[in-house]
């Protein structure tokens, strides 16, 4: 974060905790209750958000090596992601060209050659069909002809972005604007995956990005896990093109708010909360970086996908450090996974009671607001 920036950001801050107060919108913004729960609703977003717009995917340090992979699972699409012999990303629709089976079944890992288990088409971490087996029985084909189908990919600031799965390729740097600048800043290509995880919820995927938007829960969901370092006021939110910016203060704050503008260097006091269109929260610690991605679970908006990445700054963690990064790993889960996650499940069964047409985000709620407008924008305008 740049100087002029970090001194805007912390008399903000400073002004909104001597006030006891957070950033505040003009006015509530009201949500339609369809929105997580209408199958038709959910249809449009897989169409408009999940298969033309670029999705976070992977982190960079996952598929150092050629032949390091990951395969993903968006709406129905199973993609293969693989470092090729010159370093840059390729990514394949993960369909045999013989019978259309799934040639990847692991989620991740190191391969020279994909073979599919139904007949043992062999496939280079190019695509390119390797091995028939038999090949007299298919001496009419071109084996050129017959490669992995690619998907568009590309990899900017330590992450890994998918598709459009339809429409072609994006341009990713205007796709991300001022929020590219942010992201390089986190350094996230330097650092190495210390723990991923992928795990199935009964709650919309809406939900999941909901969850880190707002300060005004913290005191209360979280008093005995993170609310015991973070403020459950003092939220700043900005936002960066179709993405956005949510910055919380430690509880530490206040031990720089009271010094003059020059001296309040307090990166080391605050939590940046960022989130990326559509799908995506990269949370920025003082020492590390996690990041989440939340897909729908096919047709049923009752249910999503979630993938945890957590990011230590260096490549390898050294043996002596693994219980400080493990301790990070439980707080994240004890916070998220036990405390968030069990509550948005009684929401999504709420939505679905009648008792209300609509939820209502408070003034003090604003990255929830724009959070959803973004949706409406640019399902209101296509592709976005």
């Amino acid at each position: 974060m740049d100087v002029a920036t970090e001194r805007r950001l912390g008399d903000q801050i400073a002004s909104l905790l001597a006030a006891n107060t957070t950033m505040m919108a003009d006015s509530e913004y009201r949500q339609p209750v369809a929105h997580y729960i209408d199958a038709q609703h959910l249809q449009r977003e897989r169409d408009l958000l999940f298969r033309r717009q670029p999705l976070i995917v992977a982190a960079s340090a996952e598929l150092a090596r050629p032949g390091d992979f990951r395969t993903v699972d968006i709406d129905g699409v199973s993609a293969l992601v693989v470092r090729q012999a010159d370093g840059r990303l390729a990514a394949f629709h993960n369909v045999c060209r013989h019978r259309g089976c799934r040639v990847v079944d692991e989620e991740a890992g190191h391969k020279a050659t994909f073979t599919c288990k139904f007949h043992s088409w062999v496939y280079g971490a190019d695509g390119s069909l390797r091995h028939i087996p038999q090949p007299e029985g298919f001496a009419g084909i071109d084996k050129a002809s017959r490669a992995l189908v690619p998907l568009p990919v590309v990899e900017r600031h330590g992450l890994v972005w998918l598709g459009p799965i339809e429409g072609g390729a994006v341009d990713i740097d205007s796709f991300l604007g001022p929020m590219a600048a942010v992201l390089a800043e986190m350094k996230i290509a330097e650092g190495g995956v210390f723990r991923f995880e992928r795990y199935p919820e009964q709650l919309n995927w809406k939900l999941v990005v909901d969850t880190f938007l707002e300060l005004y829960h913290v005191p209360h969901l979280h008093n005995k896990t993170v609310g015991r370092f973070i403020e459950g006021r003092g939220g700043i939110y900005e936002q960066l093109g179709r993405h956005g910016r949510f910055v919380a203060p430690r509880r530490s704050y206040d031990a720089v708010r009271h010094l003059p503008a020059e001296q309040r260097q307090f990166g080391d006091h605050i939590v940046g909360i960022h989130r990326v269109f559509p799908n995506a929260i990269v949370v920025w610690q003082r020492d590390h970086v996690e990041f989440w991605t939340a897909v729908p679970d096919g047709n049923d908006p009752n249910r999503c996908v979630v993938r945890t990445w957590l990011i230590s700054p260096e490549r390898e963690v050294r043996p002596a450090d693994r219980e400080k990064w493990e301790k990070n790993w439980q707080i994240l889960c004890g916070t998220v996974q036990a405390e968030d996650f069990p509550m948005a499940r009684t929401i999504q069964q709420g939505f679905h009671s009648g008792a209300q047409d609509h939820v209502v985000f408070g003034r003090n709620e604003p990255g929830l607001h724009d959070f959803h407008a973004s949706l409406v924008k640019a399902m209101g305008n296509g592709a976005g």
